[in-house]
């Protein structure tokens, strides 16, 4: 007998679902409720970080479609990665290179690092931790391949990828990323 996990998890205090409140947010159909209540607006500022940085992400030239189902997938990591409070505080964009007061959550960082990868490359990350040093930003990850994949250039793909979105969307410095390869797997 299969038992359905428990969304509990995923309410904010006040009932609302957090995968709702996003979607709102998203299609920019905010509720009353939502609008109104404190925990959803709290909510809403700590996904605004993301949700920019997705949409920023998206105004690039190039047409970006994700496959059916990627949205489910990567909200499925996202909860497994718990909830840390953990937080990386994002400079300034005025330009003076002084700290801001922007601060982001590592889940979040961790789960924007992981839907900048292209699994079609053959390389499906799993779990993603961040870490700040005096360097700049560690990152450790776990990833599966797929049968066939030349394991140095998929890694290496991902490191560019993790590394220009680290660099050019949240400003930061990587000191390194290190992906260890966990499993190769077949599709069937």
């Amino acid at each position: 007998m299969a038992v359905e996990p428990s969304d509990d998890h995923e309410r904010l205090p006040c009932g609302t679902s957090a995968d709702t409140l996003l979607d709102h947010l998203r299609a920019g159909t905010v509720t009353d409720h939502e609008r109104t209540c404190p925990h959803c607006r709290a909510a809403a500022e700590e996904f605004r970080p993301l949700l920019s940085a997705l949409g920023a992400a998206l105004d690039d030239d190039r047409q970006v479609t994700a496959p059916p189902g990627l949205l489910d997938d990567v909200m499925s990591v996202v909860r497994a990665e718990g909830r840390s409070r953990s937080t990386i505080r994002l400079p300034r964009t005025g330009g003076d290179g002084a700290p801001g007061d922007t601060r982001v959550r590592h889940s979040a960082v961790s789960a924007m690092l992981r839907a900048r990868v292209d699994p079609a490359g053959g390389l499906l990350l799993g779990r993603c931790r961040i870490e700040e040093t005096s360097e700049g930003l560690v990152v450790a990850a776990t990833a599966r391949v797929l049968t066939g994949t030349v394991i140095p250039e998929a890694t290496a793909s991902a490191r560019r990828d993790m590394s220009t979105f680290v660099e050019d969307r949240l400003g930061l410095r990587v000191a390194r990323i290190d992906i260890d390869v966990t499993d190769v797997i077949d599709l069937p």
